[in-house]
């Protein structure tokens, strides 16, 4: 329970305080009078005593809350106690309008607007901020020839050491107990407050998952054991520090989107000591202010796993996966989007289908969705189907029986078993290998095929298709039931064309890459990095790497303008077309040096009519010409 100490100046103030607090039924645990030198002790004291909360007033009531940090209500003189003050002193002046001097503590009063008008009298009012300060505010009083001043003690010392008549301004039972109800107030919400404290630390203590409360700033307030356990630090080590700070597996994208308020839940797999949780985020709202963030972290239930020597042997043989959600950056939102579903797809154990153009980084994201789940510890296992016939699909999938003394060869799937196995062009998947595949994924389903004597696999299957499995099931080429047991969790990886942000970041750590290793010292110009993002990069990051190897060996020149990059790369990926039943090179053309072309053709090459159309001189235009890749076509 909360607890209220009263603080007052005098013994009259704190009779009419009992008296308040009898009438009231106030429940206030420390009263005293106090003299103000003592009042920080005194304060200090109260709060030995058990008080939680100190009320007091004037100067006493700024000298506690300078030098401690108590919680205060501060007693202030009620508009009704002015004006009851102003009355008595027109009786004692005895003029139609006196002028009466006010030298209070500024905290003391409440809104005094128009008080002199309702009650008659000229108010002179000076504010004090220390004790010292008192002769000098009435000497300025003083010069205003004031008829009565109205203040504390030392304040009607002075006066009356200058000649004045004065009037003490003594609380009544009214300011006396406004701040005492406004105390116990108070105190019913620290209660509250409290209960609720109290409520959330039996929920952490006794929850067996991690719980983290960050406030607006992302800064940790609070952690239970869980998380102590799981970091291995204790909360004081931590708290204050930025959530990110302490666990960097968790996206700086998904915690902003909490604290902004632009999702009200966030569910996605994270990977701490190498072991998978869901983390669960949601915002903390008050008033529709969001005011922090609860973040849960819920341990994913562990697959059996196969003995230490079997999770050995496939680690010896490569079938591990090294890739994590944190080696794929992007800045495009599309592909951030792909990569927070491949986030929250590594909590179900459900296949993957991923669909995407070669060279994308279907691969790496399937990588990171196993290193992401509870399969981590087990192997990741990758086929590629492309062009195999179905004997050799079903060698590659589900092995061989020995023959004689040759020993039995165990298919990708039972390599993978406890793990992921990764189907690369599952679109060339036979309609017998499809029906096995669809066998093993049926729930419920004894994970055994037709004919076939295969052990029981506990497998997660992850494919990349390069076609779009939905038009092959509509042309037959795929059937339905293993589409649909595909489709679920599906990811669709746009192409660095559609991704400018990425597109010129992986150009430049590719070319990075060779000037390294051929020791090379080549720069690009800004028109060649204009240039990159107009090329379609059809083979995305692996044509762009194999670009740049060829671009950092050949180039002569060390600065590498959008000229040369267009005559290396129309050498390299020519578009070829068939006219009248043969082949023919067409070298890339950016579109304007396309539209240039034909605003030459038009005028038959003659320059001087191109620049007019243009708007350019002669000059400028064979400039543009050399430029664009087109000056060898118009001589004239």
């Amino acid at each position: 329970m909360v607890k209220i100490a009263l603080l007052v100046p005098n013994e009259d103030m704190l009779e009419t305080a009992r008296k308040v607090v009898k009438e009231r039924n106030i429940e206030v645990d420390y009263m005293k009078a106090i003299q103000t030198v003592n009042t920080v002790n005194e304060a200090r004291m109260a709060v030995e005593a058990g008080a939680h909360i100190i009320v007091a007033r004037g100067y006493q009531a700024k000298l506690i809350q300078k030098y401690t940090n108590i919680p205060l209500v501060e007693i202030r003189l009620h508009a009704q106690e002015i004006g009851l003050l102003l009355k008595k002193a027109k009786t004692i002046v005895r003029k139609e309008t006196p002028r009466i001097g006010l030298v209070v503590f500024k905290n003391m009063l409440s809104d005094m607007s128009h008080i002199d008008e309702l009650f008659g009298v000229k108010l002179l009012t000076a504010y004090l901020e220390r004790l010292e300060d008192i002769p000098p505010r009435m000497q300025e009083i003083s010069k205003l020839n004031p008829d009565l001043i109205i203040g504390g003690d030392s304040v009607c010392e002075e006066a009356e050491r200058m000649g004045y008549p004065t009037i003490f301004y003594a609380s009544t039972e009214v300011s006396i107990a406004e701040a005492l109800l406004a105390a116990r107030k108070m105190a019913f919400a620290a209660d509250a407050e409290k209960q609720s404290a109290a409520q959330f630390e039996t929920v952490m203590d006794t929850s067996f998952n991690g719980i983290i409360k960050i406030n607006a700033e992302g800064n940790i307030i609070a952690v239970n054991r869980q998380v102590e356990n799981l970091i291995g630090k204790n909360a004081e080590d931590i708290i204050g520090l930025p959530v990110l700070s302490v666990f960097p597996e968790f996206e700086e994208a998904a915690v902003d989107s909490i604290l902004s308020g632009r999702r009200e839940n966030y569910t996605i797999s994270v990977n701490i000591r190498n072991q998978a949780w869901m983390l669960v985020m949601a915002p903390i709202q008050y008033d529709n202010i969001i005011t922090g963030a609860i973040l849960t972290l819920h341990r994913v239930s562990e697959v059996i796993r196969r003995n230490q020597d079997s999770i050995q042997d496939a680690y010896l043989h490569g079938f591990m996966a090294r890739t994590t959600f944190h080696d794929i950056p992007t800045g495009n939102a599309a592909m951030k989007r792909v990569l927070e579903l491949a986030e929250q797809y590594a909590l179900s154990e459900r296949p993957v289908l991923i669909n995407g153009e070669e060279g994308t980084e279907f691969y790496q994201i399937a990588e990171a969705i196993h290193n992401n789940s509870v399969r981590r510890t087990g192997p990741f296992v990758s086929v590629n189907l492309s062009g195999m016939s179905r004997e050799r699909q079903e060698e590659m999938l589900f092995g061989r029986e020995g023959v004689g003394e040759e020993p039995r060869k165990a298919g990708a799937l039972v390599r993978a078993d406890h793990g992921t196995v990764f189907l690369k062009g599952i679109e060339w998947l036979t309609t017998d290998m499809q029906f096995q595949i669809s066998k093993l994924l049926l729930p419920h389903e004894v994970a055994r095929t037709d004919a076939r004597p295969m052990d029981n696999l506990d497998v997660r299957i992850i494919a990349y298709a390069h076609k779009n499995l939905m038009h092959q099931v509509q042309i037959g080429n795929f059937g339905e039931e293993l589409f649909y047991l595909m489709q679920g969790l599906y990811l669709e990886i746009p192409p660095l064309r559609d991704r400018p942000e990425d597109l010129l970041r992986y150009f430049r750590q590719y070319f990075a890459k060779y000037l390294q290793k051929y020791n090379k010292h080549l720069v690009l110009t800004d028109g060649a990095c204009k240039q990159i993002g107009e090329f379609a990069w059809h083979g995305n990051r692996l044509q762009m790497e194999a670009f740049c190897e060829r671009l950092v060996l050949t180039s002569s020149k060390r600065s590498i303008d959008e000229v040369h990059l267009r005559e290396l790369y129309s050498q390299l990926y020519p578009n070829i077309v068939e006219v009248g039943g043969q082949e023919k090179i067409v070298l890339y053309s950016s579109p304007e040096a396309a539209d240039l072309k034909k605003i030459l053709e038009k005028h038959h090459g003659n320059r001087a009519r191109v620049a007019e159309e243009l708007g350019v001189s002669t000059t400028t235009l064979w400039r543009r010409m050399k430029k664009l890749g087109v000056e060898a076509n118009y001589k004239s």
